[in-house]
């Protein structure tokens, strides 16, 4: 209803008889039977924004029937669909003795005015600006001016061109007070990070001005878990570092499948999120992310071992080796290296008889920040070997290889995790074993390994997924005579 037509009902309103009109129509269309072709009337109203168009009530009833009948001088019958012309509805309704336009009726019946579809965007989108004034004026109350780097986010999300708009935009749709809550969050975390900084411009602070993330999470909320990277507040930190990593040069993030068990958030994976994080100040978990490793050359090493991130980030110098042999099954992993001990304790040989030889690495499902540090090490240090990776035939393994493949490149080669690999090894195998469904069938065809193209294809067309226990003898052989080699 316009400006115009509220102004004049309010003032219409005011007389005696506009109140008895009003009441008349309360006890008049208070019978069940009115109740869905109003329903009907508010929602077609709303979207057409004037009275037009019909209003269908379907498989009416006898109570329908009746009073539809009467108020309109039909002959409806009981469990016909009924169709209500607005207009005619609301001459109906203006030569009655409750003279009111459809609007100004639902005004009367409803208590409040009948917000059509463009009123409720308006309004909503008045709301998505008084997000972003409230909190401005919230933190200049608790702390002065906000910084220019996340004044200039606040800007992005709120026009929809930074990272972080789709996280926050879905979220106060259907929670608008949550949305806030996180949002307020995000941005006193942001802020503490600035202000222990020596340059508002720049996301760079030194080891002593740095605080863990679970701290900065609890003096900002209450709740050490509230930046975590799968609450919202963590999210919207992550895209708002990433953001100005980028040098303030916004843009709408994709849309992006969940990773299920991975560390990748929003195509970045962990070990990128955790650099951001240190560039802003950010101290994260260094220890609970772990990698389990293997040197069977070295004697000193006494077994496979458990590495921390924290022990890869500080270790000066990492053990000397020729290829890296990488294993997501700790199953597979565990069968080697009894093997290979077994083999090693019986040569007799000692650390003493060479100088360095393979390493074997489990990741236990998708690489954690700890494998791809030790990886990464590795590479960046003129190192000259290979990374084979073996994983099972499957999405998730096709997945993690790609990861690892995208990140290593030259240094990246397939370890019997190929179409042929596949391909002879399900010839040798009778059983039916574990099948694809059709939707991970119809993945399968859409996903392309960066070292074989066409290894999708084949494992959608067979439907059989293959494990690498499945394949262990091969992955023995090839393990034992490098370790022999050496």
């Amino acid at each position: 209803m316009s400006s115009e037509q509220m102004g004049q009902f309010h003032d219409d309103s005011s007389s005696d008889n506009r109140l008895e009109q009003a009441d008349r129509a309360r006890v008049y269309f208070s019978r069940p039977g009115f109740s869905m072709m109003l329903e009907a009337i508010w929602k077609r109203y709303a979207s057409l924004e004037k009275a037009a168009g019909h209003a269908v009530i379907r498989n009416a009833t006898s109570e329908e029937c009746d009073v539809i009948n009467s108020f309109m001088g039909w002959f409806k019958q009981p469990g016909t669909d009924i169709r209500v012309p607005l207009q005619e509805f609301e001459q109906e309704l203006m030569s009655s003795p409750f003279p009111f336009s459809i609007p100004e009726l639902h005004t009367v019946l409803v208590g409040t005015p009948l917000l059509t579809n463009s009123d409720r965007k308006l309004l909503a989108e008045q709301d998505w600006l008084l997000l972003f004034y409230n909190m401005e004026q919230q933190h200049e109350r608790q702390g002065g001016q906000l910084p220019v780097v996340l004044k200039e986010w606040l800007t992005g999300l709120q026009n929809g061109t930074a990272e972080g708009y789709r996280t926050l935009r879905d979220m106060w749709r259907t929670q608008a007070e949550a949305a806030e809550r996180e949002l307020l969050i995000t941005v006193r975390a942001w802020s503490l990070l600035l202000s222990l900084q020596r340059d508002d411009q720049q996301l760079q602070v030194s080891v002593n001005s740095a605080v863990r993330l679970p701290v900065l999470a609890a003096q900002v909320a209450g709740n050490p878990h509230a930046l975590d990277r799968n609450m919202p507040a963590g999210r919207l930190l992550v895209q708002a570092l990433l953001f100005a990593g980028k040098g303030s040069r916004a843009h709408v993030e994709q849309e992006t499948e969940e990773e299920s068990g991975s560390e990748i958030l929003f195509g970045i994976d962990s070990l990128s999120i955790r650099d951001m994080y240190r560039k802003a100040g950010i101290l994260d978990d260094d220890i609970s992310s772990l990698v389990h490793v293997y040197y069977p050359w070295d004697r000193g090493a006494a077994g496979p071992q458990v590495m921390t991130l924290r022990q890869v980030d500080v270790a000066k110098q990492l053990r000397p080796v020729n290829d890296i042999y990488v294993v997501e099954n700790p199953a597979v992993f565990s069968t080697l290296v009894d093997l290979t001990e077994t083999e090693v304790a019986g040569s007799g040989a000692t650390a003493s008889d060479c100088g360095q030889g393979p390493l074997l690495l489990c990741t236990s499902g998708p690489a954690s920040a700890a494998a791809l540090r030790l990886l990464d090490r590795y590479v960046e240090e003129d190192w000259q070997g290979t990374i084979y990776y073996s994983g099972d035939f499957d999405i998730k393994g096709v997945q993690m290889g790609n990861v690892l493949a995208a990140r290593y490149a030259a240094f990246f080669a397939p370890w019997h995790f190929n179409g042929e690999s596949y391909k002879k090894c399900n010839c040798k195998i009778n059983q039916e074993g574990v099948m694809f469904t059709n939707e991970e069938r119809a993945a399968l065809i859409k996903m392309q390994p960066a070292w074989d193209k066409e290894l999708c294809f084949w494992m959608a067309d067979t439907g059989r997924k293959l494990f690498q226990e499945e394949f262990i003898n091969e992955l023995i052989r090839d393990w034992s005579d490098d370790v022999e080699a050496r």
